[in-house]
């Protein structure tokens, strides 16, 4: 506690480098923080009389871990000395932004293939190629989704280990592969075809169910389950 007290209290340039959440994160990768050295990074600075982990560190033992914080009021924010509306409400909207993300994926379904477009029509806009995999459970409702190739993209190099791991992960039903074709058409080349064949047969085999494979164009987009490919592969 003598140790924590110290370091709570110095300025975060003065703290030696493996302690600073910023250059540990750069270094090492966000998955390398712990709760209160994220929730330091959001915030960025911290009080007079604490750091911004000394901030962090305080929050989470007052609110008892970051998943009770999703519901704390700007009201018990501001009881804490040093913090003012302008700092609760920093604290707030990150918690705020969580709320919107977990309420948007648990209301996301895909009845039509003009649904899964809809999603991710924002590939349309992107100049490089990328694969993603959607992944639902039984009522076609967005469990996760994963970007599995980005770049240049050969439908053949892409790993299905890639695109299966994750199911597994979400503990998924259906598969939903979507990639985009920045310059061209979005109409399925050969390669296209026999990748989806692949898909749908490990899926099978597996125990999922390829549910569509989404090809996003400029202005439009082809759906291998609109037009009755994935019943004669």
């Amino acid at each position: 506690m003598k140790f924590e007290k110290y370091i709570y209290k110095k300025r975060i340039k003065d703290l030696p480098e493996e302690l600073m959440p910023r250059e540990k994160a750069l270094k090492y990768g966000l998955s390398s923080l712990s709760d209160a050295e994220l929730l330091a990074l959001s915030l960025g600075q911290g009080t007079k009389e604490l750091n911004v982990l000394g901030l962090a560190d305080l929050l989470l033992k007052k609110f008892k871990g970051l998943s009770s914080m999703k519901n704390i009021t700007l009201e018990q924010l501001t009881e804490i000395k040093g913090i003012g509306k302008v700092k609760a409400l920093q604290i707030l909207s990150i918690f705020e932004i969580l709320k919107r993300i977990e309420h948007q994926e648990e209301n996301t379904i895909f009845s039509t293939p003009e649904d899964v477009y809809s999603h991710v029509k924002w590939l349309s806009r992107e100049k490089k190629e990328q694969m993603l995999v959607l992944y639902t459970n039984t009522m076609n409702q967005l469990l996760g989704e994963e970007t599995v190739a980005l770049g240049t993209i050969n439908v053949v190099s892409v790993r299905p280990r890639d695109i299966f791991q994750p199911a597994f992960k979400y503990n998924a039903y259906g598969i939903i592969l979507v990639h985009n074709h920045p310059e061209g058409p979005p109409y399925p080349s050969q390669e296209d075809i026999e990748f989806t064949k692949l898909i749908h047969r490990l899926s099978l085999e597996i125990g999922f169910e390829l549910l569509d494979h989404i090809i996003v164009g400029k202005k439009d987009f082809y759906s291998f389950a609109r037009e009755g490919k994935l019943d004669n592969i």
